[in-house]
């Protein structure tokens, strides 16, 4: 035991003391993206030291030493750790095959260590020169790897590793000096020409395989020992992004609060949920003065006036690209009384009656605690336990539900929900839907749902995000509201399952004997019509009576997260007591807005007076 611990602790050492970018290595890429980024990284890394191909031999003995045994290496396709004495018990894989641009084992296409690789040397014969993409057949002696006519699917643990070589072939042959172009393509079977597929497979497989600490190492001994250069999708797996990703920084800023509402003064816990790599800034301005209040990450601001409040978070990356998230009115600080919680579950008290009820598949939603495994969160939003979903492996698609018990709303007005969502991997759908009733029978097939258009995470984007705050308001008749959560998937493998996980549901809502009057006048019949809409052309029309002049009136549009949408100035140039205006289902940037449920305000003299929901689908 004593022996294994110095190894680790040796190995973090290593980690520590030569894992590190160089200073300035990359200086000039800040802001860049597309093919001004991939030539900047071109200029960095050419005309880097040349092997010859016999000397490749012993760079792959030290690039590729499995860190438990110097005498053995690691290969790159199956993970067997076999002796380093080279052929016949491996071969020199060349990632980006030789035949894609006929550039054979001479110098320095075809000895650049950066994609040259151990394999088994019976795999290194079958994947011979095929494009990398999802496949269709298992490969009988690699577990997780697949093949057929046109392709090479590697197992999970090695696809960002794939990717990173094609990326950085790509990007050091560039047709300068005699030297091939070498160009990855959305396509396979393009070979004899110097083109490399497929595209889009590969940008999957660079995100949802970052980086390990063995890659990062090979990295660092290329550049230090061997050949002078490195792989700068290893350094920074978001270049890839930049430049074949439409040629958009893969950035966006986005955050939430504990609470939104409350009496002064006010302390709010505001938590970042940007979604991007290398973020290392963070500007927020938390009480809409054009000011910055916190660099932290996640910062606290108290209150101490009433009023709506405008936050805003800009984040930037370690190349220079920024993003900016603005909540308008998002915090309202008011001496009106308080939501109450009606219902919470963090799932610590291992699930109380809550049912699941599987339809399909042999797997099923699970409760877990288990942060270890790659394929589950790294953190968990509310205590240790969680509530788990995924379908990878299962006999057949999957179709799951996870349904809550009974809640009890009729003493309540203006209820809401939201919870905490993660997922991973990637399928045609989005795999979760949430759904809310109250005539859950047991049978999810018998029950009448409503959808319930919730902000959730995006596929592959592997943090918890808040759901936003979930309208309840149809149900305050009821006193058996059930929350459901339904998980399906399109298959049982890669590319057609996602993992998902829930936490930290709660259900709020103002007590019936002192709820919030401020959308209390019933005297401006404030309606719309159709609703719901579609925000297509003809969109929907907004009616009300004013029975007294006023000089300042306005129509609001609210999402159900209480962010102002778009406004309209009413004209007042007449006495005319009946208004009509049409909304066309687009924000202030005539942008459309999402499928969801929509609060049409009417204000008087800076008065809130009446509100009216509408609902805006597609």
């Amino acid at each position: 035991m004593n022996k294994i611990l110095i190894t680790i602790s040796l190995l973090i050492l290593y980690t520590i003391a030569f894992s590190q970018i160089p200073e300035g290595y990359y200086d000039g890429t800040e802001g860049l993206s597309g093919d001004e980024l991939k030539s900047a990284l071109n200029d960095i890394i050419d005309g880097h030291t040349e092997l010859s191909y016999t000397g490749v031999w012993n760079a792959l003995r030290d690039t590729d030493e499995d860190p438990n045994n110097p005498d053995n290496v690691i290969l790159l396709y199956t993970g067997w750790s076999v002796s380093d004495s080279g052929y016949p018990i491996w071969n020199r894989e060349h990632t980006w095959a030789k035949s894609h641009g006929d550039f054979g084992n001479n110098p320095p296409c075809g000895t650049d260590v950066h994609h040259l690789r151990p394999t088994d040397v019976q795999v290194n014969g079958d994947r011979g020169n095929l494009d990398f993409d999802y496949s269709d057949n298992p490969y009988p002696t690699i577990p997780g790897c697949f093949y057929d006519s046109d392709s090479w699917e590697p197992r999970d643990e090695v696809k960002g590793d794939v990717a990173r070589m094609i990326f950085y072939m790509a990007t050091r042959y560039e047709g300068e000096n005699g030297e091939l172009d070498l160009v990855v393509v959305d396509e396979v079977n393009t070979f004899p020409n110097p083109e490399h597929g497929k595209l889009s497979a590969l940008l999957e497989w660079n995100t949802m395989d970052p980086p390990s600490a063995f890659e990062e190492t090979r990295n660092n001994r290329i550049y230090d020992n061997w050949q002078g250069n490195r792989n700068p999708f290893v350094d920074h797996p978001e270049f890839a992004d930049y430049i074949w990703g439409n040629g958009q920084p893969n950035i966006t800023a986005n955050f939430y609060a504990d609470y939104t509402v409350g009496n002064p003064p006010f302390s709010v816990q505001f938590t970042d949920s940007s979604i991007g790599e290398n973020i290392i800034s963070w500007s927020w301005d938390l009480n809409g003065d054009g000011s910055e209040d916190s660099n932290l990450q996640d910062p606290v601001f108290i209150y101490q006036s009433t009023g709506f409040y405008t936050i805003s978070l800009t984040i930037e990356d370690d190349i220079g690209n920024t993003d900016t998230e603005i909540k308008i009115d998002y915090i309202h600080v008011s001496t009106s009384s308080l939501p109450e919680v009606i219902y919470s579950e963090s799932f610590e008290n291992l699930m109380p009656d809550w049912s699941m009820i599987n339809l399909a598949s042999n797997l099923d939603w699970e409760l877990s605690d288990d942060t270890s495994n790659y394929t589950h969160p790294s953190t968990v939003p509310e205590g240790e336990w969680y509530m788990y979903a995924n379908n990878y492996g299962a006999d057949e698609p999957a179709n799951d539900w996870l349904v809550s018990p009974a809640i009890d709303l009729t003493q309540f007005d203006d209820p809401y929900f939201h919870f905490e969502a993660w997922t991973k991997f990637s399928d045609t759908v989005a795999g979760l839907e949430v759904f809310v009733s109250s005539n859950f029978t047991g049978n999810p097939t018998t029950t009448d749902w409503t959808l319930v258009a919730s902000d959730l995470p995006s596929q592959n984007s592997d943090i918890w995000q808040n759901s936003g705050d979930l309208d309840l308001s149809d149900f305050t008749d009821d006193n058996e509201v059930r929350i459901a959560f339904q998980y399906t998937s399109t298959g049982t493998g890669v590319n057609n399952t996602t993992a998902w996980a829930i936490d930290n549901l709660i259900v709020m809502g103002y007590e019936s004997s002192s709820a919030e009057e401020i959308y209390s006048t019933p005297n401006y019949a404030l309606s719309n019509y159709p609703n719901p809409f579609s925000n297509s052309k003809y969109g929907t029309q907004i009616s009300f009576s004013l029975p007294n002049y006023s000089q300042n009136v306005q129509i609001e549009i609210f999402n159900i997260k209480g962010q102002k949408v778009k406004s309209f100035p009413i004209n007042q140039s007449t006495n005319s007591q009946i208004h009509q205006l049409i909304w066309d289902g687009t924000d202030t940037k005539n942008a459309k807005v999402r499928s969801g449920i929509y609060i049409i305000n009417l204000k008087i003299d800076n008065k809130n007076t009446s509100t009216k929901k509408c609902l805006v689908i597609y």
